[in-house]
């Protein structure tokens, strides 16, 4: 287990302090992953939301847009 997910402020508040690429991991999905990416994340690593999916490819290539276009 992972623990609690800490939210989109922590990335901010790390792309703050720190001159280092963030990549965020876990709870992201579709619904949130333009927040994620507008809070500074540099990349994200997803699973479920695309394992998940009934269509990969297309879960996929809708996450690499929302992301791309936050």
């Amino acid at each position: 287990d992972a623990g609690d997910a800490v939210g989109t402020q922590l990335i901010t508040e790390i792309k703050k302090a720190l001159d280092v690429p963030a990549v965020a991991i876990g709870g992201i999905t579709a619904d949130n992953i333009a927040q994620v990416a507008k809070a500074g994340a540099d990349c994200v690593a997803v699973i479920s939301a695309v394992i998940g999916a009934d269509d990969v490819e297309a879960a996929a290539r809708c996450l690499i847009r929302k992301f791309l276009n936050a």
